[in-house]
């Protein structure tokens, strides 16, 4: 124990000095009662840790887009600072964690291919892939075509996911890229806790993760169902296979319902009840937000030295992103405060 509280009491002093930088009650109280983007941005600007971030920003100019691409700058920053504190296979598995953004990024192209988007934006938006990634982000950004950018992924692991899709064009296929790329993660990021970490560091890890994917393989089957009405050989076929607070018959179960009245009965009734309310539906990704808040804050202050505060600050950054931009939606499609502060986590 007083082993492994030396090992980590570098990086969660830094992990608790970071946090420290993060929104806090008055601050979101702040920025939701602005009139515009450009005043949150000068908010954050003057008044936040976000000051060095955006210090070059002229705030009276800024775009939504702009903005948010420098929050999703911010953390990965975080990312890479935290490494530097790190050493041996908690640093490797702390890499592989972080290629979550590598595969954010390669949606994002997905996306705007398969879509009318503009592809105007889209050198911004890339964060990962233009500073931290081996990819060739140039060129698979030219791209013209969803087959055209998995040829152009030859000789990665990526490939080995996608391919399959390459010549499809039903209206389902971006769902199931995405799916795809986002089991390989869950399953890279499984071999990963098993192959470099150890003792309360995995099972800590298996806990943070073991939820995330819970709730994860309910909503897949949720979608599945709602949007698609696909059947339940395809839909276990895109289940994590992994196992927390969900039993493998209770996947199945929720696979086999009938109709989504059913389904939301069968999740009713899951340990995860609390989040996936009949009901509120509509609440059920709020409500999961909040449920993991509370664990990674308890986990952050709990005064212990360990692998999980890092996993628990970074988690943390992530919700408080998601927060800022939750409110320049909101103010942008001119949302009474009281509602958009009923989908700000944790404030």
């Amino acid at each position: 124990m007083l082993i492994s509280s030396f090992k980590y009491a570098s990086v969660s002093s830094k992990t608790r000095s970071l946090h420290g930088k993060l929104l806090s009650a008055n601050d979101y109280d702040v920025i939701i009662g602005k009139k515009t983007v450009h005043d949150v941005a000068a908010y954050l600007k003057n008044n936040t840790g976000y000051r060095t971030l955006l210090s070059d920003i002229n705030e009276n100019i800024v775009h939504r887009g702009e903005l948010e691409n420098l929050l999703k700058t911010s953390l990965q920053n975080d990312y890479a600072k935290l490494l530097k504190f790190l050493g041996g296979k908690t640093k490797v598995f702390l890499e592989t964690s972080f290629l979550r953004y590598e595969i954010e990024d390669l949606k994002i192209i997905l996306r705007v291919l398969s879509t009318d988007q503009s592809k105007n934006l889209l050198a911004e938006s890339l964060v990962f892939l233009k500073k931290y990634s081996d990819l060739d982000a140039d060129k698979l950004m030219l791209s013209q075509s969803v087959t055209e950018f998995i040829e152009n992924l030859k000789g990665t692991e990526y490939y080995n996911v996608l391919a399959p899709f390459a010549y499809k064009k039903d209206r389902q296929r971006l769902f199931d890229m995405e799916m795809d790329l986002d089991l390989y993660f869950f399953k890279m990021i499984l071999d990963a806790k098993d192959k470099y970490l150890s003792g309360k560091d995995k099972k800590n890890i298996a806990d943070y993760f073991g939820v995330e994917i819970d709730i994860l393989n309910i909503f897949w089957i949720y979608r599945c169902k709602k949007f698609f009405n696909l059947p339940k050989e395809v839909i276990l076929n895109h289940v994590i296979p992994q196992w927390h607070n969900l039993s493998k018959r209770q996947l199945i179960d929720l696979a086999s319902s009938r109709n989504i009245e059913e389904f939301k009965e069968l999740a009713s009734k899951t340990k995860y009840k609390k989040i996936l309310i009949p009901d509120e539906e509509q609440m059920w990704e709020t409500n999961y937000m909040f449920y993991v808040y509370k664990i990674y804050k308890r986990h952050l202050l709990s005064g212990n030295y360990s692998f999980r505060t890092v996993m628990a600050y970074l988690h943390l950054k992530e919700l408080d992103i998601k927060n800022i931009i939750t409110v320049i939606e909101g103010i942008r499609y001119s949302l009474p405060k009281d509602e958009i502060k009923t989908f700000v986590i944790g404030h």
